[in-house]
């Protein structure tokens, strides 16, 4: 009897844990579909309500469901951004709700980055009118314009969404200009010298003269672009001339004013900011700054440690250079423009492109793939960055565009690592493998409505500094006779590179996090040779205006070192420049804490 219903017990165990293992897939299938359903209708609904981000992250909406029928920006309200709030909340709870146990990994991967991004933004509303649109280096209205003259016509629609969208500009910058004016009575306002650079701007990107001639960029790409859909006979003659003349209609009568309008807004409030300094001046403004520097760096280290981790290699390449010097005296006299082999971007980006084989992933050679070069226009050349690049649809990578702004004349070496950073192996490769990469794995384009700074840009440095090793051997090949300290000089500027992105990350944590004032930076500036008061003023303005800005890059670029130095340790004999590359631009754009546990 005993044995008897020992068996039966047993039996009874088993039949228990047969239906669990059954019950299993049917629970796991629940919840990927749940998570699914809730990511294709979020990518959806964030990109129909925005069809400018919809157009640079697209280029074929429909074949997602998405319909392009009605274009539409996102303008700012008050009673909007409570909807937002509460829209959040939702989201937290439908996510929260999912068990994410036994999805895939690219699927689990996402559930986690996602449920991190929601819970950030619901943290970010502690906070509401810390944020700035209108920075004077990279605010709204100084991207808007590029973006606009970037935006690719691939059909009629695209033209009629465009010139919709034009027709919306006043209202949107009419919503930013009600956000300015909120935090001005929040007491969370620019400085007067902030507003004066926006106010400034407002007035003179939309030059009356340019846009009445139509000799205005937004008008003279706007003419190129209809021109290649008529070549295509996507467009009649009849149509192109209708859309020209709505086009120009557009900027003198709806773009341009907006632009005045909210100069003339931003006038008003100028004076009723109440803090010259950085984040620290405000009220919570330290705890704002940990926050923003954890979202835009990726880099989840205190910031204690941060701290210690650039003094440390400030240091030592402050050594490095001194011993450089020391070796080559002669160094500080070469000139890299006189000395590197000159040649067009393209040319540099090919080189590029030949060095990285067998360090880096192949994209597969019957990827359709071009990029052109372009100069910054020179209204906007005040007031862009020396080189940035835009992404291309993650449907369509075949188009690809560097600018670079003319102004600050990169050129030798400086120009070939520029390209590297923006091109090969930098922006431009990392997005173009990685937009390939999510088909070939088909990974939910939900993903990319999720943006990490610290690793895009920390990737593009981290292959900038390994370019000059790169463009040394450009020197040889091209000028067999050259120098020793022609080479020593490559370096020398590698570390000199280094040293100034480190100083001003550093700065950056005495200025937003303990609230170091204009002397004590121009002090510390000093130190390292830059005392020329209007330099060291610009630098502090631009850290000011620009919190978290510099460790984007270097902050990011330290993270790939150190994950570097950790993967040669943990594989050993099996490390290898490809495989660690392939690791990181497979996992693709995410914070630091996720490659550091991909690596373990």
């Amino acid at each position: 009897m005993k044995l008897f219903t020992k068996k039966r017990r047993v039996f009874k165990a088993a039949a228990l844990l047969l239906a669990a293992l059954l019950t299993i897939p049917l629970f796991a299938g629940v919840q990927a579909f749940r998570f699914h359903r809730f990511t294709d209708t979020l990518f959806r609904r964030e990109l129909e309500s925005d069809t400018l981000s919809m157009h640079y992250i697209l280029a074929w909406p429909e074949q997602y469901g998405i319909s392009e029928d009605t274009a539409q920006l996102s303008v700012y309200s008050k009673e909007a951004q409570e909807q937002a709030y509460l829209q959040l909340a939702r989201y937290e709870k439908t996510v929260g709700s999912i068990k994410p146990l036994f999805f895939r990994t690219e699927s689990r991967l996402l559930y986690l980055l996602l449920a991190q991004h929601l819970r950030n933004q619901s943290q970010e509303q502690n906070w509401p009118y810390y944020a700035e649109p209108l920075s004077p280096a990279s605010g709204i209205q100084s991207s808007l314009p590029i973006l606009l003259a970037e935006y690719t016509f691939r059909s009629k629609q695209d033209v009629e969404n465009y010139l919709a969208l034009l027709a919306q500009i006043p209202a949107y910058l009419e919503g930013i200009a009600a956000y300015e004016k909120e935090k001005a009575d929040a007491g969370l306002f620019m400085s007067d010298t902030a507003a004066d650079k926006i106010i400034e701007q407002c007035y003179q990107i939309m030059d009356a003269g340019q846009l009445a001639d139509g000799t205005h960029f937004l008008h003279t790409t706007f003419v190129e672009r209809l021109q290649s859909l008529l070549d295509r006979q996507l467009l009649t003659p009849a149509e192109q001339e209708s859309y020209l003349q709505q086009n120009q209609t557009l900027l003198l009568n709806s773009v341009m004013p907006a632009y005045e309008a909210l100069g003339d807004a931003m006038l008003l409030l100028k004076g009723s900011g109440t803090n010259d300094g950085g984040l620290a001046g405000l009220p919570d403004g330290k705890a704002y700054y940990a926050f923003l520097f954890a979202q835009t760096t990726g880099c989840s280290r205190p910031l204690d440690e941060v701290e210690q981790l650039l003094v440390t290699r400030l240091q030592a390449d402050t050594r490095a250079l001194a011993e450089l010097v020391q070796k080559s005296p002669a160094l500080l006299a070469v000139s890299p423009e006189d000395e590197f082999p000159q040649a067009d971007p393209t040319v540099y980006l090919k080189d590029l492109q030949s060095r990285m084989d067998g360090s880096f992933p192949a994209i597969p050679e019957d990827t359709d793939l071009s990029c052109t070069v372009k100069p910054v226009s020179a209204s906007l050349e005040d007031y862009s960055s020396p080189a940035f690049y835009l992404t291309p649809p993650i449907d369509d990578c075949s188009e690809n565009s560097i600018y670079i702004n003319e102004k600050d004349h990169p050129a030798g070496l400086e120009l070939y690592t520029t390209l590297a950073h923006e091109g090969y192996p930098g922006h431009l490769y990392q997005t173009v493998y990685y937009h390939l990469y999510q088909q070939k794995a088909h990974v939910d384009p939900a993903r990319n409505l999720l943006h990490y700074g610290g690793y895009t840009e920390g990737w593009a440095l981290y292959v900038e500094m390994l370019s000059y090793e790169y463009g040394k051997e450009w020197i040889r090949e091209q000028s067999p006779d050259c120098s020793e300290d022609v080479l020593l000089l490559a370096d020398a500027m590698r570390i000199n590179r280094s040293i100034q992105l480190c100083l001003y990350s550093l700065l950056d944590l005495e200025i937003h996090y303990k609230g170091a004032d204009y002397d004590k930076v121009h002090a510390l500036l000093s130190k390292f040779g830059i005392s020329q008061p209007e330099i060291t003023r610009n630098i502090y303005e631009y850290i000011v205006e620009e919190p978290a800005n510099y460790p984007k890059y270097y902050v990011g670029y330290l993270e790939f070192e150190l994950l570097k130095e950790a993967a040669k340790a943990k594989w050993g004999e099996a490390y290898s420049d490809l495989r660690f590359h392939q690791m990181v631009l497979e996992t693709g754009p995410c914070p630091f804490a996720v490659l550091w546990k991909r690596l373990e």
